[in-house]
């Protein structure tokens, strides 16, 4: 059984959604997955109703990057673990220049902005294999972050259609409303929130009779009801909250056609589950990740950021031919059955583990750990920097032997 670490947190969010998916896949392949989350900070975003058989948590009480890099290799050692995937664990990737030279370093690309590519490259001189999840983020780290063509691989993320085959079988189109449905993090930065209001204007004016339910909590939700109060009230627009994961499978089956309006994405889940269930996704471009995913015209529709016309007028058109509706809801959940499953890609990853495996490392000495420092890719608080040089114990000795000196003459200072 190879061992292997990925480095998240339990709780809702794509980075362990993806662990969640792939862990009992590869453990069909011989390969135990293994989610360690280092450090207070992450032990605060704990969320135990997430966890499995699979998740650790250690150095729980430390924020001390250093005390928690040396955590986790004595953890490596004990475990004799043979591989590690830090993706964005500060305390992870900082030990890696110190991890016995036998384990190997893999990294996943899933996120297009600069600190995800710097993050991927973390440790550069000691990956062995460097993965992306869309051919976008694959471009990025060639052209731009000069990562080495020769050890990266394309394996977009894998979804378990298991619990949206009753979905997929759902009928679209059968009410006098059409099912709009929004599922995601209620912020504007990234899931383009602040869209929303626009297209729901941008279809009212059109005289499209339709329903839009968002599900999902975010910073930007007070906001959002705020801007569709009136379409609250008409029961026209709905917040449902947060779904757990055995109420999105319905939430998909109750939707006809599903908005996406992130600017920036990887491989994004929401978008492959409703397409695997069978809803009609209408998104905004993101060159090498949308247009990857979706089959203009025949698994969905993408029209360029801000274009609220031509996103409208796509929903307008299926609005009123709801037998292409229902050829393309079966079309987008046959593309994603065929190209996003989880035994997909757990197929791929073992490929590549065993791959790593079986060659040699690259060469490297482990540094010792009295040349510690932390991750550069990382920005730290001076909070952070106060635990990590313990700054506040350094200035209480000091003033403890000035107070002993002017109290205590001929005392040598340490008490």
């Amino acid at each position: 059984m190879i061992k292997f670490v990925f480095g998240s947190v339990p709780k809702d969010g794509g980075t362990f959604t993806f662990y969640r998916n792939l862990r009992p896949a590869l453990l069909e392949h011989e390969i135990d997955m293994r989610c360690v989350a280092v450090g207070k900070a992450q032990a605060q975003l704990w969320e135990q109703d997430y966890a499995d058989e699979g998740c650790v948590l250690l150095a729980p009480n430390t924020r001390n990057i250093k005390k928690q890099a040396l955590v986790f290799a004595e953890w490596c050692e004990a475990e004799q673990i043979d591989i590690i995937m830090g993706i964005n664990s500060e305390a992870i990737l900082s030990a890696i220049p110190h991890l016995p030279e036998r384990i190997r370093v893999l990294s996943r690309c899933a996120n297009g902005f600069d600190h995800g590519y710097r993050i991927t490259l973390s440790g550069k001189e000691r990956l062995a294999r460097i993965v992306a999840v869309t051919p976008r983020l694959a471009r990025d780290l060639i052209e731009y972050y000069d990562a080495d063509p020769a050890i990266l691989h394309l394996i977009p993320n894998g979804i378990d259609p298991k619990p949206f085959e009753k979905a997929s079988q759902t009928p679209r189109g059968g009410q006098d409303q059409l099912q709009l449905g929004f599922l995601g993090r209620l912020e504007h930065h990234q899931k383009g929130v602040f869209h929303l209001p626009i297209i729901v204007r941008e279809l009212n004016a059109r005289g499209v009779f339709f329903k839009l339910r968002i599900a999902g909590k975010g910073k930007h939700r007070r906001i959002l009801e705020k801007q569709m109060s009136h379409e609250m009230e008409t029961g026209q627009v709905e917040f449902l909250g947060v779904l757990n994961s055995q109420d999105v499978p319905q939430f998909l089956a109750e939707t006809d056609m599903f908005l996406f309006t992130s600017h920036f994405e990887g491989c994004p889940n929401a978008l492959l589950e409703a397409m695997m269930a069978g809803c009609v996704p209408v998104s905004w471009l993101i060159e090498g990740i949308t247009d990857f995913i979706i089959e203009e015209g025949k698994t969905g529709f993408i029209c360029s950021t801000g274009n609220y016309a031509c996103l409208a007028s796509h929903i307008e058109k299926l609005d009123g031919d709801r037998k292409t509706l229902q050829i393309m809801s079966e079309e987008a959940s046959r593309s994603a059955r065929e190209r996003f499953t989880d035994q997909k890609a757990a197929s791929a990853y073992a490929d590549l583990i065993k791959e790593a495996m079986d060659q040699p490392p690259p060469p490297w000495v482990p540094k010792p750990w009295n040349e510690f420092a932390p991750d550069p890719n990382f920005e730290y608080s001076w909070k952070d920097r106060l635990h990590g040089i313990n700054l506040i114990r350094w200035v209480k000795k000091k003033l403890q032997t000035v107070l002993v000196s002017v109290f205590m003459p001929g005392h040598p200072g340490d008490l």
